[in-house]
């Protein structure tokens, strides 16, 4: 038998391996995305933090299907697009790293994040 998870549970267990990563206990923030993700395979949240704890461990690979899975449940996150660029320049996939920044600056709402995806798209896919 599956159990659900309430919202304030997921919201405690995201907020956690927030926590984890923060302070740099990569392994337990991966295991508490993982067990998210084991709970409900649309989690974005519980697939955004499986991404940075991939992306800190030096698993770039790893990282990019993390964020990818994330952006198909939270598309308008312009910081997860812009993250998703910025692996994909570091991997030298610079077309996809080109839609990913241009899907970026499509959902932008902040100034400051719109400058820093303005400037990779300018210095890093050559546009």
């Amino acid at each position: 038998m599956t159990q659900k998870l309430s919202q304030t549970q997921r919201w405690t267990i995201s907020r956690l391996a927030y926590w984890h990563l923060d302070r740099g206990r990569l392994a337990e923030a991966e295991a508490l995305a993982r067990g998210l993700i084991a709970l409900d395979n649309r989690d974005g949240m519980g697939w955004l933090y499986y991404g940075e704890a991939r992306r800190q461990q030096g698993d770039l690979d790893g990282a990019v299907q993390g964020f990818e899975q994330a952006l198909r449940w939270m598309p308008d996150r312009a910081d997860l697009w812009l993250r998703l660029g910025k692996l994909f320049i570091r991997l030298g996939r610079l077309e996809e790293a080109r839609r990913a920044l241009e899907k970026a600056r499509a959902t932008a709402d902040d100034g400051k994040l719109l400058r820093r995806v303005e400037a990779l798209l300018n210095r890093s896919t050559g546009r």
